[in-house]
């Protein structure tokens, strides 16, 4: 599925495990603060009029739980979407594998003309140096940035965007940049040059 140019309506579903930050950043984007206090375990679906790439845009996002069964969650949140948002923590390397060995291959299986941008949460916690000891008595490391770059790439991702807890105004900013960039994207893919 391509994003029409003259699309007033976009629905984003975002996917990704539990615990990594999804639902904080959903509501962190639909109210421009992150919670401070109990974050539920889903995040009720946001419907707005967002000005992106300079075009006003119905946005529909809905937050997926990873309980639901694949066939659940395919038929009932899926259908008709226009742009996936894959979420992993920059924290937890063990999402960014599931984003490869599951979401992706899910995502292509039951989508596969629709676009995704990914998106690495947490990324404040790269300076917890706590975490960064459990991750190492682990054998394991942070994701880094550029890491991420190009698994994004790999994988066939529109753009890859990262945010963090405590930096309201920027999550807004960049879940519209990675949606702009998949209308951008789009209205670029369908320009038509005559020789």
């Amino acid at each position: 599925m391509v994003l029409e140019i003259s699309k007033k309506r976009l629905k984003c579903v975002v996917v990704g495990d539990d615990w990594v930050g999804k639902t904080s950043m959903l509501m962190g984007y639909a109210t421009n603060r992150y919670p401070t206090q109990h974050v539920p375990a889903v995040f009720d679906n946001y419907t707005g009029c967002v000005k992106v790439a300079g075009r006003k845009i119905d946005l529909e996002i809905m937050d997926s739980i990873q309980q639901e069964s694949c066939a659940e969650l395919c038929h009932n949140t899926f259908n008709d979407t226009d742009v996936f948002v894959v979420c992993f923590s920059v924290v937890q390397p063990d999402s960014l594998e599931n984003v490869q060995k599951h979401w992706i291959p899910h995502i292509k299986n039951m989508a596969p003309e629709t676009p995704f941008v990914l998106v690495g949460t947490q990324a404040d916690l790269r300076q917890a140096d706590f975490l960064l000891t459990e991750l190492h008595q682990q054998g394991k490391e942070f994701i880094s940035q550029s890491d991420a770059d190009e698994m994004a790439r790999n994988l066939g991702a529109t753009c890859y965007v990262e945010c963090s807890p405590g930096v309201e105004k920027q999550v807004r900013q960049i879940l519209n940049r990675a949606l702009a960039t998949v209308i951008q994207e789009t209205m670029t893919s369908k320009q038509c040059v005559i020789l």
